[in-house]
């Protein structure tokens, strides 16, 4: 798991699923600081970025309106935390939807 985490030794992915406060820099722009349950996390570094533009589980109707507009960055925070946290441009605000997916935890 070090390659995909970016951290090393073993651990496993605990899910978070909470709405998030992101602050955005750069072109194309990426998340440089957030806010996860009162508390501010410094990115320091943005592992892995991808798009997801799936169907949801079970969808009966596909076509462009049903279909995911996401996209997650996997990044390191200035505590050494690892998270996977996603923009879901179907959000309702005209910004769309910040989501903290889940968060490395590493064994101990």
């Amino acid at each position: 798991m070090q390659e995909e985490t970016g951290q090393s030794g073993a651990g496993r992915w605990v899910f978070v699923g909470q709405h998030i406060e992101v602050a955005l820099e750069g072109e194309p722009p990426q998340p440089t600081q957030f806010t996860l349950a009162g508390k501010d996390r410094l990115v320091t570094h943005v592992l892995l970025s991808w798009f997801d533009w799936g169907f949801p589980a079970g969808s009966k109707q596909r076509d462009w309106r049903t279909r995911r507009h996401r996209r997650y960055f996997r990044v390191a925070t200035e505590r050494g935390e690892v998270f996977e946290i996603y923009h879901d441009r179907r959000g309702a605000s005209e910004t769309g939807n910040w989501v903290c997916y889940q968060q490395w935890v590493p064994d101990e």
